[in-house]
């Protein structure tokens, strides 16, 4: 559904499901988690879908174990820094890897995009440095105008695999007319408008620049749907071949069954064949279908689609469960889950109050 540049947000979060809370789209979903739960006699049956994750990776999921188990060609070259370590050390580690600037920091255990931002020099660094108290991945920036999550999964008993979902990722941009300021073009712009505040302080500085007309101005390198990205239907990607590209970049992996890809390719040529693919991050079963926040689509096809994930995952478990893998405590899930909510709770309202990355310049892509 379109609206006007100064229809009401929550008009606009009220009609588009994709920008409703979390714990209100997945609400009816809960009841289906219960039956799945009774089904398999555990209300930690999930954990056993990836024996090779915390959790089968629904949460606290260190991504630097993960990254470090693909091909080295299928990733950016990342480094991961203890909590507490000083500017000076890790300029050097990053120096000694031979990795220069920008970079992309990331928290090693995170999700949504918290804390994940393009650390343009030294400056930058220090500032993203500053009272972070989680270890840090911080990577080289691989500049790629492709952005995408694909979800595979495959069976543990060998009879089948597969893609079920991918989504493009179309970062929150504007694009110029030669009369209008940066300020004027993002207050147009719904997305930007849900971030606004954000953007003031972010582009300060550019804020009442005219842009140039036809020069498309990309806001936020970040590819994460509350960063304002704009989630598409891909799944017209998926073919036998790709699958085949799936299983050789998902073979070394130990105890992974089911999670989605987000990665970078410099073209739909390069994913289908299987080159360039750089793998920014790998989910478990926290993962969604994320093709369904497509605004073309339904709330029906999106509940849907979810059901049917939710079944892969059950069926994975419990054939894991067959072959002896053993579900996580339900007490030590739950003790670890509030600690989880509450860290990222203080990490979200951390970020609503900073803004580190403050570029210099616009960055114009023709």
């Amino acid at each position: 559904m379109k609206f006007k540049a100064k229809t009401p947000l929550f008009l606009i979060k009220w009609f588009n499901y994709e920008y409703w809370p979390m714990w209100l789209f997945y609400a009816p979903m809960f009841l289906y988690g219960i039956v799945l739960a009774i089904r398999a006699r555990s209300f930690t049956y999930f954990t056993a879908a990836n024996p090779g994750m915390k959790y089968g990776g629904a949460f606290d999921l260190p991504k630097m174990n993960l990254l470090n188990q693909l091909k080295a060609q299928h990733y950016p070259h990342s480094i991961l820094i203890p909590k507490g370590e000083s500017l000076p050390g890790v300029l050097k580690k990053i120096y000694r890897e031979k990795m220069d600037f920008p970079l992309i920091g990331k928290p090693n255990i995170g999700e949504r995009g918290i804390d994940v931002e393009k650390i343009n020099n030294v400056k930058e660094l220090n500032e993203y440095l500053i009272n972070r108290r989680y270890d840090t991945i911080f990577q080289e920036f691989i500049d790629f105008p492709i952005e995408l999550g694909v979800f595979y999964y495959r069976y543990p008993d060998g009879t089948g695999d597969g893609i079920s979902s991918i989504v493009k990722k179309e970062f929150l941009s504007v694009t110029g007319n030669g009369n209008s300021t940066l300020g004027a073009l993002l207050q147009k712009n719904t997305r930007a408008r849900f971030r606004l505040d954000y953007l003031k302080k972010k582009y300060e500085k550019q804020w009442h620049t005219i842009i140039p007309n036809g020069i498309l101005m990309k806001i936020e390198p970040i590819g994460n749907h509350n960063r304002g990205t704009k989630f598409l239907n891909g799944n017209h990607l998926i073919s036998d071949h790709l699958l085949e590209v799936f299983r050789e970049i998902s073979a070394p992996l130990k105890g992974f069954y089911y999670g989605r890809y987000d990665l970078k390719v410099p073209s739909l040529n390069d994913l289908i064949n299987g080159k360039n693919i750089k793998i920014m991050e790998l989910n478990g079963v926290n993962s969604e279908p994320a093709h369904i926040y497509d605004p073309a689509l339904s709330i029906w096809h999106a509940y849907k689609t979810v059901i049917q994930h939710m079944h892969i995952a059950f069926k994975i478990s419990q054939q894991n469960r067959k072959m002896g893998v053993k579900t996580s405590p339900l007490l030590s899930l739950l003790k670890d889950l509030y600690s989880h909510l509450y860290y990222s709770k203080s990490k979200t309202n951390k970020e609503k109050q900073e803004y580190n990355t403050i570029p210099e310049t616009i960055e114009y892509h023709n």
